[in-house]
């Protein structure tokens, strides 16, 4: 029987051995102060679990920052259960290094991230410049992902609070 946080398609983190111990490293170094030894391309997130109320922390990687706007550009699959308390309450805080922000999480749908990573937005990540760069069929002649290859992409927009020094 698997629990709602772990009823996506890939098998949940392991919770046992070396590779539990590896998945749950970042989050420890970020709770006892290490986390600028992660760089600037990480962040712990601060979230409340939709269904108990609890204050959860997932460490997740950044795909791209923008410092004018105070935007973090983060990449998930809809079943993350990390995605799923934002969906529910976007307001939240995140750790980067050893400074914590206020933000607004904003899920970019389809539209919306489709700009962001091809580039009609005013800034789009290297991230997706590079995507945009790969070789294949452009335009409409690509072919529609197919339903059985698991879940989507999807991206989140974390908006820091006006006010507030940003790294």
């Amino acid at each position: 029987m698997t629990s709602a946080r772990n009823s996506g398609l890939r098998a949940p983190l392991p919770r046992d051995g070396w590779r539990g111990w590896l998945a749950r490293l970042p989050v420890a170094l970020y709770r006892v102060g290490l986390g600028p030894v992660l760089g600037r391309h990480h962040l712990l997130l601060h979230h409340t679990d939709r269904s108990s109320g609890d204050i959860r922390h997932t460490a997740l990687k950044v795909m791209a920052y923008d410092a004018k706007r105070g935007h973090w550009l983060l990449a998930s699959t809809p079943d993350a259960a990390w995605y799923q308390d934002l969906d529910a309450l976007p307001l939240t805080t995140i750790q980067v290094r050893n400074r914590h922000y206020a933000v607004t999480a904003h899920l970019l749908h389809d539209d919306e991230a489709e700009k962001t990573m091809t580039g009609t937005s005013p800034q789009p990540p290297r991230a997706g410049r590079r995507l945009r760069r790969t070789p294949g069929p452009p335009g409409p002649d690509v072919a529609p992902a197919d339903p059985g290859a698991g879940p989507s992409l999807t991206l989140v927009r974390l908006d820091a609070a006006p006010g507030q020094r940003l790294p």
